[in-house]
Protein backbone atom coordinates (compact mmCIF):
# COMPACT_ATOMS: atom_id res chain seq x y z
CA UNK A 1 0.00 0.00 0.00
CA UNK A 2 1.35 3.22 -1.04
CA UNK A 3 2.09 5.96 1.79
CA UNK A 4 0.29 8.89 1.45
CA UNK A 5 2.74 12.33 1.70
CA UNK A 6 1.22 15.56 1.64
CA UNK A 7 3.01 18.64 0.07
CA UNK A 8 2.25 21.88 1.38
CA UNK A 9 4.73 25.01 -0.32
CA UNK A 10 3.85 26.64 -3.91
CA UNK A 11 8.24 26.81 -4.93
CA UNK A 12 9.35 24.85 -7.80
CA UNK A 13 11.55 21.95 -5.55
CA UNK A 14 7.61 20.86 -4.31
CA UNK A 15 6.33 21.16 -7.65
CA UNK A 16 8.88 18.56 -8.71
CA UNK A 17 8.85 16.37 -5.53
CA UNK A 18 4.59 16.44 -6.14
CA UNK A 19 5.64 15.04 -9.69
CA UNK A 20 8.03 12.07 -8.19
CA UNK A 21 5.42 11.02 -5.97
CA UNK A 22 2.69 10.82 -8.81
CA UNK A 23 5.10 8.99 -10.36
CA UNK A 24 6.16 6.54 -8.51
CA UNK A 25 4.07 3.91 -6.76
CA UNK A 26 5.91 3.75 -3.26
CA UNK A 27 4.08 6.88 -2.26
CA UNK A 28 0.61 8.82 -2.62
CA UNK A 29 -0.31 12.49 -3.12
CA UNK A 30 -2.69 12.63 -0.21
CA UNK A 31 -2.79 17.01 0.16
CA UNK A 32 -0.92 19.78 -1.26
CA UNK A 33 -1.20 23.31 -0.13
CA UNK A 34 0.56 26.69 -0.92
CA UNK A 35 1.85 27.21 2.59
CA UNK A 36 2.15 25.53 6.33
CA UNK A 37 1.66 27.43 9.88
CA UNK A 38 4.21 26.92 12.48
CA UNK A 39 1.64 25.08 14.54
CA UNK A 40 0.49 22.88 11.34
CA UNK A 41 4.39 21.49 11.85
CA UNK A 42 3.77 20.74 15.40
CA UNK A 43 0.91 19.38 15.38
CA UNK A 44 2.15 17.23 12.36
CA UNK A 45 5.17 16.50 14.81
CA UNK A 46 2.91 14.93 17.58
CA UNK A 47 1.20 12.86 15.01
CA UNK A 48 1.81 9.04 15.10
CA UNK A 49 4.16 8.01 12.15
CA UNK A 50 4.33 11.22 10.67
CA UNK A 51 7.40 12.08 9.26
CA UNK A 52 8.02 16.06 8.30
CA UNK A 53 11.04 16.83 5.66
CA UNK A 54 11.33 20.61 5.73
CA UNK A 55 12.65 22.35 2.81
CA UNK A 56 12.48 25.68 3.70
CA UNK A 57 15.19 27.77 5.53
CA UNK A 58 13.67 28.42 8.74
CA UNK A 59 14.30 24.95 10.48
CA UNK A 60 18.10 25.03 9.53
CA UNK A 61 19.14 25.45 12.92
CA UNK A 62 21.44 23.42 14.96
CA UNK A 63 18.28 22.19 17.02
CA UNK A 64 16.46 20.35 14.11
CA UNK A 65 18.24 17.29 12.75
CA UNK A 66 19.60 17.81 8.69
CA UNK A 67 18.02 15.15 6.65
CA UNK A 68 20.49 15.28 4.26
CA UNK A 69 22.30 12.93 3.38
CA UNK A 70 18.43 10.41 3.49
CA UNK A 71 20.83 8.42 5.87
CA UNK A 72 20.89 11.18 8.36
CA UNK A 73 16.93 11.02 8.41
CA UNK A 74 16.57 7.63 9.78
CA UNK A 75 14.77 7.57 13.46
CA UNK A 76 13.56 11.13 12.62
CA UNK A 77 10.80 12.56 13.10
CA UNK A 78 11.02 15.88 11.82
CA UNK A 79 14.67 17.00 9.50
CA UNK A 80 15.26 19.97 7.55
CA UNK A 81 16.87 19.79 3.94
CA UNK A 82 19.59 22.17 3.27
CA UNK A 83 19.56 24.28 -0.01
CA UNK A 84 20.51 22.63 -3.18
CA UNK A 85 23.60 25.20 -2.95
CA UNK A 86 24.58 23.65 0.16
CA UNK A 87 23.65 19.95 -1.02
CA UNK A 88 25.99 20.55 -3.94
CA UNK A 89 28.52 21.76 -1.88
CA UNK A 90 28.97 19.58 0.92
CA UNK A 91 28.33 16.77 -1.83
CA UNK A 92 31.81 18.22 -3.82
CA UNK A 93 33.98 18.52 -0.19
CA UNK A 94 32.35 17.20 2.38
CA UNK A 95 33.82 13.65 2.22
CA UNK A 96 37.53 15.12 1.97
CA UNK A 97 36.93 17.46 4.97
CA UNK A 98 35.31 14.17 7.40
CA UNK A 99 38.49 12.58 6.03
CA UNK A 100 41.16 15.01 6.79
CA UNK A 101 42.03 15.77 3.10
CA UNK A 102 40.88 19.31 2.89
CA UNK A 103 41.30 21.54 6.07
CA UNK A 104 37.71 22.50 6.82
CA UNK A 105 38.11 25.74 8.60
CA UNK A 106 39.45 28.23 5.59
CA UNK A 107 37.51 27.41 3.06
CA UNK A 108 35.56 29.37 0.29
CA UNK A 109 31.87 28.15 -1.33
CA UNK A 110 31.04 29.10 -4.84
CA UNK A 111 27.56 28.54 -5.74
CA UNK A 112 26.87 28.96 -8.91
CA UNK A 113 23.19 28.55 -10.98
CA UNK A 114 19.65 29.79 -11.56
CA UNK A 115 17.51 31.43 -14.10
CA UNK A 116 18.41 35.03 -15.45
CA UNK A 117 21.39 36.62 -16.35
CA UNK A 118 24.46 36.32 -14.74
CA UNK A 119 25.12 38.19 -11.84
CA UNK A 120 26.87 38.27 -8.22
CA UNK A 121 23.85 37.66 -5.96
CA UNK A 122 25.77 37.44 -2.86
CA UNK A 123 28.96 38.31 -1.86
CA UNK A 124 27.78 36.66 1.94
CA UNK A 125 25.96 33.77 0.42
CA UNK A 126 23.89 31.41 2.90
CA UNK A 127 25.68 28.29 1.39
CA UNK A 128 28.82 28.76 3.53
CA UNK A 129 26.59 28.70 6.99
CA UNK A 130 24.46 26.10 5.83
CA UNK A 131 27.77 23.54 4.80
CA UNK A 132 28.59 25.01 8.44
CA UNK A 133 25.77 23.63 9.73
CA UNK A 134 25.65 20.43 7.64
CA UNK A 135 29.14 19.65 8.83
CA UNK A 136 28.34 20.44 12.52
CA UNK A 137 25.33 18.16 12.71
CA UNK A 138 28.44 15.64 11.71
CA UNK A 139 30.27 16.45 15.02
CA UNK A 140 32.59 19.12 13.39
CA UNK A 141 33.75 21.69 15.65
CA UNK A 142 31.78 25.40 14.87
CA UNK A 143 33.50 26.99 11.62
CA UNK A 144 33.01 30.10 9.97
CA UNK A 145 33.14 29.85 6.43
CA UNK A 146 32.93 32.52 3.45
CA UNK A 147 30.07 31.31 0.52
CA UNK A 148 29.73 33.68 -2.56
CA UNK A 149 26.73 33.23 -4.83
CA UNK A 150 26.85 33.99 -8.79
CA UNK A 151 23.06 33.76 -10.17
CA UNK A 152 22.57 32.94 -14.16
CA UNK A 153 22.62 29.78 -15.86
CA UNK A 154 20.56 26.83 -16.23
CA UNK A 155 21.76 24.11 -13.40
CA UNK A 156 24.06 24.46 -10.30
CA UNK A 157 27.74 24.39 -9.86
CA UNK A 158 29.02 24.51 -6.52
CA UNK A 159 33.12 24.69 -6.00
CA UNK A 160 34.93 24.37 -2.63
CA UNK A 161 37.92 25.72 -2.59
CA UNK A 162 40.63 25.43 0.66
CA UNK A 163 43.61 24.22 2.21
CA UNK A 164 45.00 20.38 1.89
CA UNK A 165 44.27 18.89 4.72
CA UNK A 166 47.18 16.34 5.07
CA UNK A 167 50.54 15.49 2.69
CA UNK A 168 48.30 12.39 1.63
CA UNK A 169 45.43 15.11 -0.11
CA UNK A 170 48.67 15.93 -3.03
CA UNK A 171 47.65 12.49 -4.21
CA UNK A 172 44.18 13.50 -6.35
CA UNK A 173 43.84 9.31 -6.83
CA UNK A 174 43.26 9.43 -2.78
CA UNK A 175 41.04 12.41 -3.62
CA UNK A 176 38.63 10.69 -6.17
CA UNK A 177 38.83 7.46 -4.08
CA UNK A 178 37.18 9.52 -1.58
CA UNK A 179 34.61 11.45 -3.41
CA UNK A 180 33.81 7.45 -5.19
CA UNK A 181 32.70 6.03 -1.26
CA UNK A 182 29.34 7.53 -0.93
CA UNK A 183 25.47 7.18 -1.81
CA UNK A 184 24.92 5.54 -5.66
CA UNK A 185 23.57 9.41 -6.58
CA UNK A 186 26.87 10.20 -6.61
CA UNK A 187 28.55 10.15 -10.00
CA UNK A 188 32.67 10.86 -9.90
CA UNK A 189 33.41 12.29 -13.24
CA UNK A 190 36.70 11.15 -15.42
CA UNK A 191 39.95 13.13 -15.29
CA UNK A 192 39.76 14.49 -18.34
CA UNK A 193 36.18 15.62 -17.61
CA UNK A 194 34.40 18.38 -15.21
CA UNK A 195 30.63 18.06 -13.59
CA UNK A 196 28.31 19.33 -16.01
CA UNK A 197 25.15 20.36 -14.78
CA UNK A 198 23.51 19.97 -18.77
CA UNK A 199 23.93 15.89 -18.20
CA UNK A 200 22.47 15.90 -14.17
CA UNK A 201 19.18 17.87 -15.71
CA UNK A 202 15.87 16.50 -14.55
CA UNK A 203 17.57 14.27 -12.26
CA UNK A 204 18.65 12.96 -8.40
CA UNK A 205 22.71 12.48 -9.67
CA UNK A 206 24.91 15.09 -8.19
CA UNK A 207 28.67 14.74 -10.76
CA UNK A 208 31.46 15.38 -8.52
CA UNK A 209 35.02 16.39 -9.32
CA UNK A 210 38.27 17.21 -7.52
CA UNK A 211 41.39 19.20 -8.45
CA UNK A 212 44.59 19.57 -6.58
CA UNK A 213 47.58 21.81 -6.79
CA UNK A 214 50.48 20.32 -4.34
CA UNK A 215 52.74 23.64 -5.07
CA UNK A 216 50.21 26.08 -4.45
CA UNK A 217 48.92 23.34 -1.56
CA UNK A 218 45.19 23.99 -2.45
CA UNK A 219 42.47 21.79 -3.11
CA UNK A 220 39.33 22.21 -5.56
CA UNK A 221 36.31 20.48 -5.45
CA UNK A 222 33.45 20.85 -7.97
CA UNK A 223 29.85 19.46 -7.69
CA UNK A 224 26.82 20.03 -11.09
CA UNK A 225 23.36 19.23 -9.78
CA UNK A 226 19.88 20.00 -10.58
CA UNK A 227 18.58 22.68 -7.96
CA UNK A 228 15.05 21.51 -8.63
CA UNK A 229 15.15 17.96 -9.30
CA UNK A 230 18.20 17.36 -6.95
CA UNK A 231 16.15 18.61 -3.64
CA UNK A 232 13.35 16.68 -4.53
CA UNK A 233 14.95 13.29 -4.38
CA UNK A 234 16.48 14.21 -1.54
CA UNK A 235 13.19 15.04 0.04
CA UNK A 236 12.12 11.56 -1.41
CA UNK A 237 15.22 9.50 0.06
CA UNK A 238 14.98 11.25 3.22
CA UNK A 239 10.85 9.92 3.36
CA UNK A 240 11.92 6.05 2.65
CA UNK A 241 14.08 6.46 5.63
CA UNK A 242 12.31 4.71 8.88
CA UNK A 243 11.09 7.40 11.54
Amino acid sequence: MALPVAIVGATPVSAALARLVREGSEFSLALAGDRSTADHVEQAVGARNLRVVDLGPDLRVPQIPCGFDESHARGKRIVALPSAAAMAAFVAAGALIEKGLLYGDRIAVYALGGPGSVALESAASDAGAELSWILEQRGAPPQRRVGVRVRGGEGMLALVQGELGSEDAQNEDLLRAALAFGPDWVRVCSKASGPDAARVAGTGIAEVSVAVDGFSEWILASCAVDPIFFPAHAALRALRQPA
